[in-house]
């Protein structure tokens, strides 16, 4: 490659890859965001493991498999987030009579408790996020982003 190759290549690279930069740090600490811990009525929970946890109490009976599917991880990662869960007294499983293989998952009494503060938690957080994202950038901005990222989650599925 000649001079001018490289120089259009580099200009090219810059003027592509600022826009990606920003969503590189979006998904890196957002990614760091989930994994944090966070204290929900003193008990202290990533956000992987309380999505998890209350993703069971909406869905009683479903199986590791049918998380993984549903949250895009490896068998083994859910089954680490589900050992916590149950661990901690918040999930329990439960085997069929007619299948003693596939385990069916559900909330305990203090699961369903941390649940709903959970999910009490994520309204005034989802609703103040919210707020400051239109104040910021406007309700018709908001809604572009929010189908651009559903755009973006078909392309990366297929």
């Amino acid at each position: 490659m000649d001079h001018n190759s490289n120089v259009d290549i580099n200009h090219a690279y810059q003027k592509v890859t600022k826009r990606a930069n920003l969503l590189y740090d979006f998904v890196i600490l957002y990614h760091n965001y989930i994994y944090s811990q966070h204290t929900y009525e003193a008990e202290n929970c990533n956000m992987m493991e309380i999505h998890t946890l209350t993703y069971i109490d909406d869905n009683p009976g479903i199986t590791a498999t049918e998380l993984s599917k549903l949250w895009h991880k490896s068998k083994s990662a859910i089954s680490q987030t589900i050992k916590k869960l149950i661990e901690a007294g918040y999930v329990e499983k439960r085997y069929t009579d007619h299948d003693k293989k596939t385990a069916c998952l559900y909330v305990t009494e203090k699961g369903q408790r941390l649940s709903t503060v959970h999910k009490a938690y994520d309204v005034a957080d989802i609703t103040q996020t919210a707020a400051y994202l239109s104040e910021q950038c406007g309700e018709a901005d908001l809604d572009a982003f929010y189908r651009i990222i559903e755009e973006y989650i078909k392309l990366l599925k297929e």
